[in-house]
């Protein structure tokens, strides 16, 4: 049999790889695991002349960044990288100061353009996606926590123990556990692409809002 530790190990990376598929899959409904009790949204002070705000590495995706001006009025960040710093340096990118228009991401920092001039809590906001809420020892054993994704996929967590448990001792069904697995993962996939069913794909126009 598997021991404590390797069962927890073999458990939660399935649980990792199927919250990594369900990413590549679940489109303009985003995923969060069930089982947090917060939303995945950071927000933080904005400090006069700072430029980078850092995020937590269990932020794996970031999909929006606001900012609040002295009015209280948010505003969306259109997202820059510096490959776009063409023909100039990068420190000379809107570098007078003001609300902030532009965010890059450079490891697990935000840096805003241009930089802030000015200071005000909760005045920048970040949403995320973030990996499972994988399991402890505890949890395991005491079978008080279920997967927070769909139900109809959670034996996948099992049968990817198995199939590690499989190749660990030889065994003869690793390809019959194989062909389980890609088949429901397949099916998982299907169903998060389609889960925003109540929007109909259409063509819109985007205006901005110039400052």
């Amino acid at each position: 049999m598997f021991a404590a530790a390797d069962m927890l190990l073999a458990i939660n990376n399935a649980y990792e790889r199927v919250a990594s598929l369900i990413m590549q899959a679940d489109g303009r409904w985003e995923w969060d695991d069930a089982n947090n009790t917060d939303f995945p949204i950071a927000t933080t002070t904005i400090t006069s002349a700072q430029q980078d705000y850092g995020f937590a590495v269990t932020h794996l995706n970031i999909s929006r960044v606001e900012v609040k001006d002295s009015n209280g009025i948010w505003s969306q960040l259109t997202p820059i990288n510096q490959s776009d710093f063409i023909g100039q340096g990068q420190a000379e990118f809107l570098k007078g100061g003001g609300i902030p228009v532009y965010y890059d991401k450079l490891n697990s920092s935000v840096f805003l353009y241009p930089i802030p001039d000015y200071t005000q809590s909760a005045s920048l906001k970040i949403f995320f996606q973030r990996g499972p809420a994988v399991f402890t020892s505890a949890e395991v054993t005491t079978g008080t926590k279920v997967p927070g994704f769909n139900s109809l996929y959670h034996e996948l967590i099992p049968l990817h123990a198995a199939h590690d448990y499989a190749i660990a001792k030889g065994l003869s069904n690793v390809n019959q556990l194989s062909a389980q697995i890609q088949q429901r993962e397949e099916a998982l996939q299907s169903d998060y692409e389609l889960r925003n069913r109540d929007e109909k794909l259409q063509l819109r126009t985007v205006y901005n809002n110039p400052r």
